[in-house]
């Protein structure tokens, strides 16, 4: 089995490193990168970055479909 070339990292701007915050779901940047982009994002000094999982991502894809549909529902 070949090592994946793209992986997803994640960060949150407003608290690092936490993802579970329901207010923070808008926030949360999600990039899919080579791997090697990835290892360089979380080493470095670009704080906050780390790998995610494709599952996490759409996970998240879910919520953010579910977040949008209740704030055009309050609008």
């Amino acid at each position: 089995m070949t090592p994946p070339k793209y992986v997803y990292v994640k960060r949150n701007p407003l608290h690092p490193y936490t993802y579970n915050n329901p207010n923070d779901l808008p926030f949360i940047q999600w990039k899919l990168v080579k791997i090697s982009t990835a290892y360089t994002m979380y080493t470095s000094k670009q704080i906050g970055w780390e790998r995610a999982k494709r599952s996490e991502y759409e996970e998240w894809c879910t919520k953010m479909k579910k977040f949008k549909e209740e704030q055009n529902e309050n609008n």
